[in-house]
């Protein structure tokens, strides 16, 4: 072809109604217009809108597998009579246990803001708020039990003047408080059913055991190898430093540069020694988790009422903390892990049925997680709409 080619737009039309449908032509040097070689502008996502996307498509498809779980699990442990048994269930007493999964929620909230407040005066309507939406992230997202420490500390830290770094370490106190209360409520149960329990509660106490391993390392770790820690996450974020480089992410870059992450390394340390150094304060968290614990028991107990199911308070008080440091998955709050450990521990410790037990770990479930996620997503909707910035 002769002439050179080169490309033209044709007139952008107004904005509005076919404002996305201008088209490039080419058009040779007699003036002549060749076929359309496509639209400027595509039908495609911001980056932005794709990354706020994938969090929730991770989550519909955590809790599409978490459903599959439960039916299987069901399928399991008694089929249409757990079903059936699950109908026949008080709806007085239900609410009245679903009440009290949603004041554990409620009362670990209360123990993380108190355990912030040696840094900064966080508090009101918009922190609860904040804590319940971040405990929403936590619940629904898979793996969301493995990153809730980080999860919490970015909700709540957002909408008051705290560094990251600083809610970051009151988290941690609070969950290494929150686990050590789990470790006390439970091995409490456990002594008052050592003579009355009839099954294996083997697992249980190894798990007790192992998160009295887990909360001992972390102290270890946290107060005499400190240096250790600082070294690892150090050479940790150097590599994601230079391939945030190589591949021109500068926002990235700039928050993984050494010297950035030294400094908010030292304000982490710099706060968990603050909150760890009152002790007032630390007996006020871990009060708080325990009473958190406490009330699941009383979840588990008023969803064995419901159903009309015996399950002492002893059992209760060991099951509910018991099944969740052992019943670890996955999946959304740990569907699937939580309610076998809690049908097994039901079985062990109260001589009850399988297909019984299994009825009382859902109904439980319905109590102590799907009505606090419900309460969840209320709280974040709220968060959303008082506080838009």
């Amino acid at each position: 072809m002769k002439g050179d080619i080169r490309l033209a737009a044709k007139k952008r039309p107004e904005r509005g109604a076919g404002a996305d449908d201008a088209e490039t032509s080419v058009e040779p040097d007699d003036g002549t217009e060749l076929k359309s070689v496509g639209p400027l502008r595509g039908d495609v996502d911001s980056p932005r809108t794709r990354s706020r996307a994938r969090p929730a498509v991770r989550a519909v498809a955590g809790l599409a597998l978490a459903f599959l779980v439960l039916a299987v699990f069901v399928s399991l442990t008694g089929g249409w009579a757990v079903l059936r048994a699950l109908t026949r269930a008080d709806p007085g007493v239900t609410v009245a246990a679903a009440l009290a999964g949603v004041l554990a929620i409620s009362l670990w909230g209360e123990s993380l803001r108190r355990a912030l407040q040696r840094a900064h005066p966080v508090g009101g309507l918009r922190y609860r708020l904040a804590y319940l939406s971040g405990d929403f992230a936590r619940q629904v997202l898979p793996m969301g039990r493995l990153s809730g420490s980080a999860i919490i500390g970015y909700a709540v830290s957002r909408p008051f003047d705290v560094q990251y770094e600083e809610a970051l370490a009151a988290v941690t106190v609070t969950d290494l408080l929150n686990l050590l209360s789990a470790v006390t409520v439970s091995a409490f149960g456990l002594s008052l059913l050592f003579e009355s329990a009839t099954g294996d509660v083997l697992t249980f106490i190894v798990g007790l055991a192992g998160a009295v391993v887990v909360v001992g390392a972390a102290a270890y770790l946290a107060t005499r190898r400190r240096d250790l820690l600082e070294r690892v996450v150090v050479a940790v974020v150097a590599v994601g430093h230079r391939l945030a480089a190589r591949f021109g992410a500068t926002t990235l870059e700039r928050h993984l540069h050494p010297h950035s992450v030294e400094r908010r390394v030292e304000s982490y340390f710099r706060t968990l020694d603050a909150v760890a150094d009152d002790r007032r304060r630390v007996a006020s968290v871990a009060c708080f988790a325990a009473l958190g614990w406490v009330s699941f028991a009383a979840a588990l107990a008023g969803a064995g009422a419901a159903l009309d199911v015996s399950v002492p308070v002893a059992a209760a008080l060991f099951v509910a903390p018991a099944s969740g440091l052992v019943g670890w998955s996955p999946l959304p709050g740990g569907s699937g892990g939580v309610e076998v450990a809690v049908t097994t521990g039901l079985v062990a410790t109260a001589g009850v049925p399988v297909s019984a037990a299994a009825a009382v770990a859902l109904l439980y479930r319905v109590c102590s997680y799907w009505s606090v996620v419900c309460v969840d997503a209320v709280a974040t909707g709220l968060l959303a709409t008082l506080y838009a910035e």
